[in-house]
């Protein structure tokens, strides 16, 4: 949204209205030389935002364009394109179904698989799940659980030859994700890994997350799991050390 402002110190709210009673919602907005943006967190709220809009609220500047930009389209602002670091956290083969009975497979549960693959996930850090063997009419979804209550939540993906990925929202999302596991669901494909990529403008030292889960586990700078031999910096407990 490109916003100008016409006040010394402006106010920018954004609100849709969210689940059964439509109840009144703000969201998370960065505002950065004039433009007004928001992520969508969960196809959840996506949907909601499609069905019932977004209310613009705040003081002291006016609206000059609303921009919708995909993870799959061309964004109409010129702006370099992010480059990442990608790492490999699993790699197999299992077919993906949501239906049994239609197409024989199950779904990969990433924390009974191997509950640190995803330690040191970020805000902003790409979740790439390439496949194989796709069907005609395939359909591909990646779910996580979040809160407190382990509530499963949709995430917002982006189909692209021979993978689809999410970028992670926000750090409580990246958390929620490290902790209880990603879900790579949907019908008619076999996932054959599952690759994390981090900009290449960010350091994983910014990034990684302390979990009691994981006291006293060491990490490499790219949030890959490593033991006492390994030489070079690595984080314990969310703090920088050198071995």
């Amino acid at each position: 949204m490109n916003v100008v402002a016409g006040i010394d110190e402006p106010q920018y709210v954004l609100t849709y209205k969210a689940g059964d009673s439509w109840s009144w919602t703000d969201l998370t907005v960065t505002v950065n030389e004039g433009v007004m943006s928001y992520t969508v967190e969960s196809a959840q709220i996506a949907t909601e935002i499609a069905d019932r809009g977004l209310v613009f609220r705040g003081q002291g500047y006016n609206i000059t364009q609303i921009v919708v930009d995909d993870m799959q389209g061309d964004d109409p602002r010129p702006q370099p394109e992010t480059e990442y670091e990608d790492r490999t956290v699993w790699a197999g083969d299992i077919a993906i179904s949501w239906n049994p009975e239609v197409y024989a497979g199950t779904e990969l549960d990433t924390y009974n698989v191997q509950q640190d693959m995803l330690a040191g996930l970020a805000k902003d850090d790409s979740v790439k799940i390439y496949y194989a063997e796709a069907i005609e009419g395939a359909q591909f979804a990646l779910t996580y659980k979040a809160g407190e209550e382990w509530s499963w939540t949709d995430l917002v993906i982006a189909q692209h030859d021979g993978f689809f990925a999410c970028k992670v929202a926000s750090d409580e999302i990246a958390q929620d994700i490290a902790d209880h596991g990603l879900v790579v669901r949907g019908q008619g494909y076999h996932a054959t890994s599952i690759v994390v990529g981090t900009p290449k403008n960010t350091t994983a030292i910014e990034t990684i997350h302390y979990n009691a889960a994981f006291e006293g586990i060491r990490f490499n700078l790219m949030g890959q799991r490593v033991d006492e031999n390994y030489k070079g910096i690595v984080i314990i407990n969310g703090k920088k050390y050198i071995q």
